[in-house]
Order: C-alpha cells, then sequence, then structure tokens
C-alpha cells in the first residue's frame, strides 16, 4: 500500500513556549525560508468558494524553499480532502519543478490565478523513534505555530492522529492550542486576495 496519505495536527504557541520547546527539540535538521503561493480556478471570487471541506475539494500551490545551505527547491504540491472536513489527513502529491515563474505562466495559461502567498522561516526535526516530522513555523505577522506529520496509508491515518497527539501532550501542547483546520486556513480568512 502506497504512503501517500499526510497525517498533521498543528498548534499555535503561547508566546513563552517557543524557547522551551527549541530546547527540547534540540538542534533542527534543516533550517528554511519557505514562499507558498496558493492557487485557484481564475473565475473564484471569494474563500468560502475554494475552502477545502468536501472530499475531492483540493489546495494547489508551488512552494519555493531557501534552505541554509543556499541551495533552491521549488516544487509544485496538492492536498486532497479524503473525509470530509477532515484537515488532519489528506491525499498529499508533490513534484519538484525547475522555475518557479514558468509554473506560475503555466498555471495561469490554463486558467489558474494565484490568491493566497505565505512567507515563513521552518525549522524541521525529524522524530525517528515515532517515524513523524515536527516544524516549528515563524511567521512574522502571526507568530510561531508547531506543526507534526506522519506520512502514512488510508489505513494508518486514524492511530497517526492519536500518536501524534499523544507527542504534543509530552512537549507540553494543550487540546485548545491545536488547530481544528491549519494555520494557512487562519490566515486564508483574513488574507486572501481575489
Amino acid at each position: 500500500m502506497k504512503n501517500n496519505i499526510e497525517v498533521e495536527i498543528r498548534a499555535i504557541l503561547k508566546k513563552d513556549q517557543k524557547e522551551e520547546l527549541i530546547k527540547k527539540l534540540g538542534i533542527p535538521n534543516s533550517e528554511e525560508r519557505i514562499i507558498d503561493v496558493y492557487f485557484c480556478r481564475k473565475e473564484i471570487k471569494s474563500f468560502k468558494d475554494i475552502e477545502m471541506n468536501e472530499v475531492g475539494s483540493y489546495s494547489l500551490r508551488l512552494r519555493k524553499a531557501e534552505k541554509s545551505n543556499s541551495k533552491i527547491e521549488i516544487q509544485m504540491n496538492t492536498k486532497i480532502i479524503t473525509h470530509k472536513g477532515d484537515h488532519n489527513a489528506w491525499e498529499e502529491h508533490e513534484v519538484e519543478v525547475n522555475s518557479l515563474e514558468e509554473s506560475i505562466t503555466i498555471l495561469e495559461s490554463i486558467g489558474f490565478k494565484p490568491y493566497f502567498k505565505l512567507d515563513k522561516i521552518r525549522k524541521s526535526y525529524l522524530i525517528k523513534e515515532h517515524n513523524m516530522t515536527t516544524n516549528l513555523d515563524i511567521i512574522k505577522t502571526f507568530g510561531t505555530t508547531i506543526e507534526v506529520e506522519i506520512i502514512t496509508n488510508k489505513e494508518n491515518s486514524d492511530n497517526s492522529k492519536v500518536q501524534i497527539k499523544n507527542y504534543l501532550r509530552t512537549l507540553g501542547i494543550l487540546e485548545d492550542q491545536i488547530v481544528p483546520k491549519s494555520i494557512t486556513n487562519i490566515l486564508m480568512h483574513k488574507m486572501s486576495k481575489f
């Protein structure tokens, strides 16, 4: 069975948690500046028309990641809802592309337009004993968030959610800090431009 289900749970950190969490997690495996550009059909006029909720609804994103070693990676990504309203596990597909500008031109030429851009610094930690990745995202206009993810298959997605929530508790993250959808979804509600 192919592992293309991404299970992720996100939480907003309290101001006093960031430094303590960095101490607990240690040295990140990677640090990068990420610029995400999200696309929708040109005829879309509001975020409520594209908000992912129904099975089969999706996001379409181009990501430019500037690594700490000066390497730049560009990817096209889609996440597809597999259970109505579930933003914690979805089907994900991703491919590297060579040019952000040319990829934008291709998408625009076939009827898509950019509607949201996010710029953040990400510190990533591989938690091998739990087979998961922990990301600390520092978003200038928002604050620091944590995202824990496991790549798995559809059959194991519910167990992975429980595993991530248990891990978050060990880090001192409370249930009321967990975001039901995503940090990106919160920001899209406020900042999308159509």
